[in-house]
């Protein structure tokens, strides 16, 4: 019986001198091993650290595309990020529409390099595709401008619209109309 005791009081010593030199380890390094996961004591489930990102809002903006008949545009309403909204624009309007009854304009492969506002003017540059895949005639390139100078327009501080390639003025698209110059919202072809 009291071989018994020792051997049960040497291994509660042993075991106590363990843990406390497991804590002063923690001590020394200010770490932890293995910390119990916080918990919520309604659900009993580990709480979710707090999420920094910043949720970007909304805007609701209207994009322009051309009816099949390629006689007017009819506008489909979007939202895109509040905060890079010209430039989200220009490329959902690139990337085109599924609604019934519309067609995409732009040339397979062409993308917005870049939108920069300045004041009124908004300028669009696009890839060196919007001029060396379009195969539209002089309606289709009319309606490529008009549905990117109305769709840049909705935004209320924008009243100009230029378009360049690879960051250079261009004189036509597709030889029908002078690009050369800023655009200003077309009238009458809004169905």
């Amino acid at each position: 019986m009291m071989k018994t005791r020792s051997a049960t009081l040497v291994a509660l010593m042993t075991a106590v001198l363990l843990l406390s030199a497991g804590c002063d380890e923690e001590k020394k390094t200010g770490q932890v091993q293995n910390p119990p996961a916080a918990t919520n004591q309604q659900t009993k489930n580990p709480v979710a650290p707090e999420n920094p990102k910043i949720v970007s809002t909304q805007t609701e903006i209207k994009l322009y595309f051309p009816n099949e008949a390629g006689d007017g545009l009819q506008p489909v309403k979007v939202n895109v990020p509040s905060d890079d909204k010209y430039t989200q624009a220009a490329k959902e309007l690139v990337a085109g529409t599924k609604e019934p009854g519309l067609i995409n304009i732009f040339p397979k492969g062409v993308t917005v390099r870049s939108v920069k506002v300045t004041g009124n003017l908004v300028t669009v540059d696009f890839s060196k595709e919007l001029t060396h895949k379009f195969v539209g005639g002089s309606t289709g390139e009319q309606m490529l401008v008009s549905a990117l100078v109305n769709t840049m327009t909705e935004f209320p501080e924008i009243e100009r619209v230029l378009i360049t390639v690879e960051g250079e003025r261009i004189e036509t698209i597709a030889g029908h109309l002078d690009t050369s110059e800023p655009f200003t919202r077309p009238t009458g072809l809004v169905q």
